[in-house]
């Protein structure tokens, strides 16, 4: 359903399996108003055998904005019996929009000025509800410009992503062992940012880069790239006795291919000034998840806690300004996750930034024992000056 605060629009909900014309709607979004997209029935459940979509189109200059705060449909393996589709391109027939199920919340910005939502349910649905408000958000001076942006596929009380959910995500392999040994970042069309200590003891020649890839057992997306490495560049000033400066930037041979499934994070130009304490970051790996355990044949994610600097340091009394701090009972990087990605969602536009670089813990989530990251807003200028060629996006 979709409802203004000015005025309420009351629709007839069928329970055909087909699309239901009377559950089938377009709407103008003004500037400055928030509108409201339900699912039938809603604060209640909707009826089995539901089909609905909503348009929304906003003003020249403008793209549309879904936050969905409510999405409670049954969680099923590939969203199988009921789905929320959302088409940031506003495609109509929905056909590659990204798809969602289980309990959760949602941000979308469309590409241009049109927003797509459809509502599919099975006629053995136990039923489900869904709330988005929908509003008109000026559009970016830069179209052509994108980073930080996913491609999720299901909402999930796991810890396995969802194919290419973050297109970001690179691998950083060793061609002797055919294995990804270390996360990476994209962060321009040639580059990738990981971890300095990922580089030790192996040659230019060993290194290869993969991105798009999810499961590495069967090579289950078709927007998976490998690249060989032409450069490194290690910090001058990485120091191996605490991790300090533990950042390297490689450069590809070729451009990696940008699609839906394959993108560079957003570097935090933004908040070169935030601390982070007390916000959620996401973690994503291919490694182990106890000490000493096998690594993961899947893309993993794990949200942990940003921690104060002064509480870290009681227990990590090395830490310097070029560090951050995670913690959360039971939550951590392990083995082989090194390198890869700390991103925070930005509430404000929905947009993933790369805050921190996995660096080094103890135990793998030990009690008490905090995992110490690079923290990235501060060794922005390093980046910028060692990659003269990038085009970063300034979200």
């Amino acid at each position: 359903m979709w409802i203004s605060l000015a005025f309420a629009l009351v629709l007839t909900i069928g329970t055909s399996s087909a699309q239901d014309a009377n559950c089938d709607f377009v709407s103008n979004v003004q500037a400055g108003q928030s509108y409201y997209v339900y699912s039938p029935n809603y604060p209640q459940n909707y009826r089995p055998g539901v089909q609905c979509r909503w348009v929304g189109i906003c003003p020249s200059g403008y793209n549309c904005r879904l936050d969905c705060n409510d999405i409670s449909l049954p969680q099923t393996s590939g969203c199988s019996l009921d789905r929320l589709l959302i088409s940031k391109s506003g495609d109509p027939q929905l056909t590659s929009a990204d798809y969602y199920c289980g309990t959760g919340t949602v941000t979308a910005v469309s590409t241009g000025q049109r927003i797509s939502v459809g509502l599919i349910t099975s006629t053995q649905s136990p039923g489900g509800r869904f709330m988005c408000q929908l509003t008109a958000q000026a559009a970016t001076t830069n179209p052509t410009c994108s980073c930080g942006y996913k491609k999720t596929n299901r909402i999930v009380g796991g810890q396995q992503t969802g194919v290419n959910e973050f297109p970001m995500m690179a691998g950083l392999a060793h061609k002797d062992i055919a294995q990804i040994k270390c996360g990476a970042v994209i962060i321009s069309k040639r580059y990738v940012m990981t971890a300095a200590h990922c580089l030790t003891g192996q040659s230019l020649s060993n290194l290869a880069i993969i991105v798009g890839e999810h499961d590495v057992t069967v090579g289950d997306s078709p927007a998976t790239q490998g690249f060989q490495v032409i450069s490194a560049i290690i910090h001058p000033n990485y120091t191996p006795s605490n991790y300090d400066y533990d950042i390297a930037i490689l450069k590809t041979n070729a451009d990696i291919t940008f699609s839906d499934r394959v993108g560079p994070v957003c570097l935090p130009f933004k908040f070169v000034n935030t601390d982070f304490t007390g916000s959620k970051l996401t973690i994503l790996g291919w490694g182990t998840q106890f000490p000493g355990g096998p690594t993961s044949n899947y893309l993993q994610k794990v949200d942990v806690d940003v921690i104060s600097q002064t509480s870290c340091r009681n227990v990590v009394p090395t830490l310097t300004a070029r560090q951050i701090c995670t913690y959360t009972p039971g939550k951590d990087a392990c083995q082989d996750d090194s390198g890869g990605p700390l991103l925070y969602t930005d509430s404000s536009n929905g947009l993933l930034y790369s805050i921190g670089i996995v660096s080094n813990g103890r135990f793998c989530a030990g009690a008490n024992q905090p995992g110490v990251n690079t923290r990235v807003p501060a060794l922005l200028s390093w980046i910028q000056t060692n990659t003269p060629d990038a085009s970063y996006c300034y979200k």
